[in-house]
């Protein structure tokens, strides 16, 4: 009788154990799907000022910059002038593709030197494919120009 108690006995420590063992797994596997599932993007934004293009000749002033972007966080791009944008962006799933969607889609807003909002990038909706490069110009009176160059990424 005492050969039975103790496989009994270690039995049941090794099915404690096992279930130890397999929750540990479970937690850590959804724990590293939750961390893949958070996409982040990357935005390479040019933002370019022109001024005095009816003249013949013009002065262009640039910033460049690679930011990174949430989902629904915004960002800012700002130049010495006072021009800046302030951009989001983020992942739209396409009804074509399976799996992670290679489409962005970028909402915002320019602003030139005063403040005043010049350009919204809301409406229509500003949709790009990951490395597609997208150009977004104004002109102000005939002489200035504000571009917004936007190329995401997946980081």
């Amino acid at each position: 009788m005492p050969i039975i108690k103790v496989v009994i006995e270690a039995g049941g420590n090794l099915s404690y154990n096992f279930c130890m063992r397999k929750i540990s797994f479970i937690l850590l596997a959804i724990l590293a799907f939750s961390l893949e599932a958070e996409a982040k993007i990357g935005l390479n934004v040019s933002l370019v000022y022109k001024k005095g293009i009816g003249k013949g000749f013009f002065l262009s002033t640039e910033q460049h910059s690679i930011e990174q972007v949430d989902e629904r966080e915004q960002v800012m791009i700002s130049m010495k002038n006072g021009i800046k944008a302030e951009l989001s962006a983020y992942y739209v799933q396409s009804v074509h593709e399976y799996g992670p969607s290679g489409f962005v889609r970028i909402k915002g807003e320019i602003y030139n030197q005063s403040g005043k909002v010049v350009k919204t990038l809301n409406e229509p909706n500003l949709d790009i494919y990951l490395g597609e490069t997208k150009k977004i110009s104004h002109e102000e009176r005939n002489q200035e120009e504000i571009d917004l160059i936007i190329t995401p990424v997946s980081l």
